[in-house]
């Protein structure tokens, strides 16, 4: 991950096939007492890109806070989504240790928060940072949070850093970095350091369990996932917080997921200037989405138009944010039979997705429209709608929406008449449903799969889905989806 402070031997050029490869980003992470050194950093890497343009396909870009528009939410949050679309990235530390960043959870200046947004990214396999470069350069006397950053790096070996002690050197060192970077280039191996920020506040670690939490419940380990993810919340911040209230709210432990989305919330609450973000939102329509759980389908309509007021609608991040929460809002007019509400907050989601262009977010406005269709009596729609989502997603990675499709695609075959054909989106959705260790949706789909067995002259196979449909309801506490069940069997019995 980090390399020693020894001189780097080039690294054989393995992408020289990639004649048409973008460059490698560089994100240049400092305080404000350092314009002249980064220059310096930009020329360097011009330079180097001139020197080698015959000799290798490698190219790199060095980008900043300098590339991030304005914005109505808090800047280093459009910053760290710049690092989290970087390659590399290249902190230096002088004498001063920067301004403070506006940040909660545990930042004391924008530049280690970069830092730190960095080392999250170089932990998550999906992202594109391959490696974290650390220079502190020669300072008679440098803040003492710069002193204690690097005592704590040499003395736990987490990472590895540069002593820098004029311009000369950081160009020189510079370039030794980028001729070994060159060999990250064609791929990325994750990597997860142990390092505090300046607050104490074990932000790595919180991170990191909570993504190993959420992979382990992928995985269908759902225990091992939710240990994690506990952990991850006591330890972090609201993005913790919310990944263990949607595992809570996921396996029906919907009390428990309210108090957790209150703790998110009051992060922000607390401090008016956080308030206005893509994460405060996301709390906010966290919480509704477990009183929808709960049955509190009204209550969840307010709490999901107060998350609206809190985006920007120029954002680019806030947008995909915006239309999860027009999803929620109009699965909640929906539930009460408001579906002209319902229908506007859905073909709003939908055209924003469509601009957008990301498939699989139009896949989720398309499951919802379809829901509505089913619910007028237009099953001809419905059914098109539900055939191009299941075929979209087919040989993707597993998730609550492919659940969601293939339990649909069975709905609208039942209402259609064609249960047979039914039960093997039923039987999927079933499958997907207990491997990400939805309970909720594994009760929706037992009782779908019950269904097309009964119209299908499937007796004894309906009754056995119907009871293990009642025995998760009755293990959630989730009394109409117990009655349901029940309903369904006294049919039977008769």
């Amino acid at each position: 991950m980090f390399f020693s402070r020894r001189r780097l031997v080039n690294a054989p050029d393995i992408v020289g096939s990639m004649a048409d490869a973008l460059p490698l980003r560089i994100f240049l992470a400092s305080p404000g007492d350092l314009s002249d050194e980064r220059e310096v950093v930009r020329a360097s890497v011009d330079e180097y890109n001139a020197r080698c343009r015959c000799e290798s396909n490698v190219a790199y870009e060095v980008v900043g806070w300098e590339r991030v528009r304005g914005t109505a939410r808090r800047p280093q949050e459009a910053i760290n989504e710049l690092i989290g679309e970087s390659h590399f990235l290249v902190a230096l530390f002088k004498g001063s240790w920067g301004s403070e960043s506006g940040s909660p959870w545990g930042y004391t200046s924008g530049s280690e928060e970069e830092l730190f947004t960095g080392l999250l990214e170089l932990g998550r396999a999906e992202q594109p940072m391959r490696d974290v470069w650390v220079a502190f350069l020669n300072h008679p006397s440098p803040a003492e949070r710069i002193v204690k950053l690097r005592e704590q790096m040499s003395r736990h070996h987490a990472m590895m850093y540069e002593s820098i002690a004029d311009m000369r050197e950081l160009k020189t060192k510079l370039t030794d970095r980028l001729d070994a970077w060159k060999a990250l280039a064609g791929s990325k191996v994750h990597r997860h350091v142990d390092l505090l920020p300046s607050s104490g506040k074990d932000v790595l670690r919180a991170a990191n369990l909570r993504l190993r939490g959420e992979k382990l419940v992928d995985l269908g380990q759902a225990e091992a996932g939710r240990a994690d993810l506990r952990e991850a919340a006591a330890l972090g911040g609201p993005a913790e917080q919310l990944a263990y209230a949607r595992f809570l709210a996921r396996y029906g432990l919907l009390d428990e997921a309210h108090a957790a989305t209150q703790r998110a919330i009051d992060h922000f609450v607390s401090t008016a200037s956080h308030l206005y973000a893509p994460l405060a939102a996301e709390a906010f329509a966290a919480q509704a989405g477990v009183l929808r759980r709960q049955g509190r389908d009204v209550d969840a309509i307010g709490r999901l138009e107060q998350a609206l007021t809190l985006l920007s609608e120029s954002d680019a991040y806030a947008q995909k944010v915006r239309c999860r929460i027009l999803d929620d809002l109009g699965l909640a007019h929906q539930k009460i039979g408001d579906l002209g509400p319902a229908r506007r907050a859905f073909q709003k989601s939908l055209d924003s997705r469509r601009a957008l262009g990301n498939d699989l977010d139009v896949c989720q406005s398309l499951v919802n429209l379809a829901r509505l269709e089913v619910r007028v009596g237009d099953l001809e729609t419905a059914a098109s709608h539900a055939n191009e989502v299941v075929s979209t997603l087919r040989g993707t990675p597993p998730t609550a929406l492919h659940a969601n499709a293939e339990a649909l695609a069975a709905q609208v075959c039942l209402r259609q008449g064609r249960p047979d054909e039914g039960m093997p989106y039923a039987e999927r959705a079933l499958s997907l449903n207990r491997q990400i260790a939805s309970r909720r949706g594994e009760a929706i789909s037992l009782l779908v799969l019950a269904q097309c067995c009964r119209a299908a002259g499937m007796g004894r196979e309906a009754g056995e889905h119907a009871r293990a449909c009642l025995e998760v309801n009755t293990a959630m506490g989730n009394r109409d989806g117990e009655q349901r069940a029940q309903w369904l069997l006294d049919q039977l019995d008769e």
